[in-house]
């Protein structure tokens, strides 16, 4: 018996399949064999569907099998080719999808280990001799002309036969389904007079309509131009719903904003500088999650104004009027925040060497006092690490945590809270530095 022969007896008492086990392994070998890169070019298609180290295993006696999900398993030869095979089996598709994950490890292993087998030449059987009597030598001669005719006849219907059978079972049973990276969905708004300029790409005609429906209505439909093109391997946005729910607000002259992905740039340089302010403050608010570029507040337009020879003092004054953002509860920067940083570093930068400063981090007075005070001392460090990373001398900079010990406005509603919540900049006197040291020690202890 052969080690496929044992193979379905195995499959037949262990899946109780009975007699139709030999047609599932038939099947599905046949499906193994179809591929034109042989098991190398099924490796390659499992690899590309994550499912590299499951047939990697199958293929090594040695190692334990991995198991495949049913789910894995279409994922990786697709839908269609597991309904076309369980249609030549006779069983339901999710019936066949479980029968296959248990049978394809072994029938992979044995394809691996088996050499290359010739299939067995057809022999016509021989034909029974007609009864009665011996035929005269005439017809004796004319049975054999016929026979030998009837023999070439039977040989090629035979091998034509054999040719369509192989070929039915070696023919592709699937297409390789295609793994394509999928891209970040854009959209870029850019409004000049009365006029906006649309360009972009989204995943689906729903999201398209969404977009194009919201900016069409507020902007009219004579004065929007450009367009946006589907994509389906393009991830859906989540900003989208937050764009088309505040688009109204998100309108002015000379304004852009480009989404794209993670990200967001934005271009309020043309507006006036009240519309720029509340623009950017709008996007603060709602947008805080995306890496964010180009936003304008009070604390960017004095640091933009400072002069090239401005003293420690006149910075650390613009230095106040900016703001920084972190997630609720951690010292994680918001994405909305790398500009303000690099704006700063690139102030401090200009101080001359020997000046120090105090960076200080506040919060609200939710939570314990001692949470509140390390959270404090975290998020001025990663302040400090953020202007290190952008130029600024590590001796310069001094990172403070103060909790909620000093508030400025009251704790007890939402907008008082987020007021509290800021980093303050000071510059270091020099008998402080001691005191520093001092109050971090304590914190490390």
């Amino acid at each position: 018996m052969s080690a496929l022969d044992r193979f379905i007896d195995d499959a037949a008492a262990r899946l109780e399949l009975g007699y139709r086990a030999r047609s599932v392994v038939n099947v599905l070998s046949g499906w193994i064999a179809s591929h034109p890169l042989g098991l190398d070019g099924l490796a390659q298609q499992f690899e590309q569907a994550g499912l590299g180290a499951q047939f990697r295993s199958w293929q090594r006696p040695t190692e334990p099998s991995r198991p495949l999900l049913a789910s894995e398993l279409e994922h990786a030869i697709g839908t269609h080719a597991l309904v076309t095979m369980a249609r030549r089996t006779g069983f339901p598709p999710g019936t066949f999808r479980v029968i296959a994950c248990e049978l394809l490890p072994g029938l992979v292993a044995l394809a691996s280990a088996a050499r290359p087998v010739r299939a067995a030449a057809f022999r016509p059987a021989n034909l029974p001799r007609p009864r009665g009597s011996t035929p005269a030598p005439a017809r004796t001669v004319q049975g054999l002309a016929l026979r030998g005719m009837l023999w070439p006849l039977a040989g090629v219907a035979l091998i034509a036969f054999s040719t369509w059978l192989l070929l039915k079972i070696r023919a592709p049973h699937w297409a390789p389904p295609v793994i394509t990276e999928q891209r970040d969905a854009r959209l870029s708004l850019h409004q000049y007079g009365n006029r906006l300029l649309v360009q972009g790409r989204l995943p689906s005609e729903a999201a398209r309509r969404q977009a194009w429906n919201a900016l069409t209505a507020l902007h009219g439909r004579d004065t929007v131009r450009g367009g946006i093109t589907l994509d389906p391997a393009t991830r859906h946005p989540r900003w989208l719903d937050r764009l088309t729910a505040r688009i109204e607000q998100l309108e002015g002259d000379g304004l852009l904003l480009d989404f794209n992905g993670d990200t967001l740039r934005v271009d309020t340089s043309a507006m006036v500088a009240a519309r720029r302010l509340e623009v950017s403050r709008l996007l603060r608010r709602h947008f805080a999650d995306l890496q964010t570029t180009g936003l304008w507040g009070p604390g960017l337009a004095a640091l933009a104004a400072l002069p090239a020879q401005a003293d420690a003092t006149t910075v650390v004054d613009a230095l106040n009027q900016t703001t920084l953002k972190f997630r609720a509860g951690s010292a994680v920067l918001t994405g909305d925040s790398t500009d303000t940083v690099d704006a700063v570093a690139a102030a401090l930068t200009l101080l001359p060497a020997g000046t120090r400063i105090d960076v200080a981090a506040h919060t609200d007075s939710n939570g314990r006092a001692d949470a509140n005070l390390l959270l404090s001392q975290q998020r001025a460090a990663t302040v400090v690490q953020a202007l290190q990373e952008r130029g600024v001398p590590a001796a310069m900079l001094v990172a403070t945590g103060h909790g909620h010990q000093y508030p400025i406005a009251d704790n007890r509603d939402d907008a008082g809270r987020a007021r509290n919540r800021r980093i303050t900049y000071a510059v270091v006197a020099p008998d402080s530095d001691t005191r520093a040291a001092e109050s971090l020690a304590w914190l490390e202890r």
